[in-house]
């Protein structure tokens, strides 16, 4: 016959262990059901990998859809270090492909980020001579990369994008939502070390491209006002200035010409020749400060005052 102290011995036990099912079983519900989404979700990004896809982003026309500022098909060259067999090799082959210093390429494959991009806006060939090399570890993706063909027209009219492809000012700045487009993405499968899963099925998540704009601007008008001031500032030996062709019967601009002006294609170029020359001698600050006086459209931004300088 049991005693009453191992009664209650073993009531205790009993008690405890319906405590503990019960603990659990709640514990189950709530993992299952409350943090079930948060736990899923964060499980499935641990064990996929997603590069990002440009969209391609919406041209800049005049007014008889002459291109003023164009987007170029180029790609990206990216490394994914755990697929890496020999740093070194994998170094010095995309320092000799794309022109870069074999230390920075090197930092940049050994470095611990999944996946490190050592550069944007690759020509194609080049891209696709690195493809077919097939390296373990380079990868070469679809990137865009902004053009201006006609360089310095309307240059402060229309602005520029910088190395994300996001409008810095001008019309690219301004009309940067509906120029932009949306991002697409490559997801695939990897272990937990990183590694792509050889029979990992690749998810394509097509971009959404941006759309065109089409401005009032006459590109061959443009040209002969931008000529004009060039002319006449030069002559008058001002520092600067500016003409704006409108439309009389409606209002539209057909030409918005400043001077100096600058080559979209090359935006971060000081266009001053005594500048130029006493550029390192600034502060980052101060040289931000020019730039932006440079790409400025002070027609529409200025007031602008007989005899003071700018």
């Amino acid at each position: 016959m049991p005693t009453l102290i191992m009664k209650r011995k073993l009531l205790f036990v009993l008690t405890f262990v319906v405590f503990v099912l019960i603990y659990l079983f709640i514990r189950i519900v709530y993992i299952q059901i409350v943090e079930g989404d948060t736990l899923q979700a964060r499980a499935y990004e641990q064990h996929t990998r997603d590069r990002l896809i440009a969209p391609i982003r919406g041209n800049i026309y005049d007014r008889n859809m002459v291109g003023l500022a164009l987007t170029q098909t180029v790609t990206s060259v990216s490394v994914i270090r755990s697929q890496v067999e020999d740093a070194e090799f994998v170094a010095q082959t995309l320092a000799d492909a794309l022109g870069l210093d074999f230390d920075y390429v090197l930092e940049k494959v050994n470095s611990r980020v999944a996946v490190e991009r050592i550069k944007t806006h690759v020509p194609l060939e080049i891209g696709d001579a690195l493809r077919r090399k097939r390296i373990p570890g380079i990868i070469v993706d679809e990137d865009v990369a902004r053009v201006y063909p006609f360089s310095t027209l309307a240059a402060q009219v229309i602005g520029f994008v910088g190395i994300d492809n996001q409008g810095i000012i001008g019309l690219e700045s301004k009309y940067d939502s509906y120029l932009a487009g949306q991002r697409g993405k490559i997801l695939t499968e990897t272990d937990a070390k990183g590694r792509e899963l050889a029979d990992s099925l690749v998810v394509r998540v097509p971009p959404q491209d941006g759309h065109h704009l089409v401005t009032s601007l006459d590109a061959v008008v443009q040209q002969f006002a931008e000529q004009t001031i060039a002319v006449a500032v030069e002559s008058k030996s001002a520092l600067r200035g500016a003409i704006v062709m409108m439309n009389p019967q409606n209002g539209e601009i057909l030409a918005m010409a400043n001077y100096p002006g600058f080559d979209l294609n090359e935006p971060f170029a000081i266009n001053d020749a005594s500048l130029e020359a006493v550029w390192d001698g600034f502060s980052q600050a101060e040289q931000m400060d020019l730039l932006n006086r440079m790409w400025r459209n002070f027609t529409i931004n200025e007031c602008v005052i007989i005899g003071k300088k700018w």
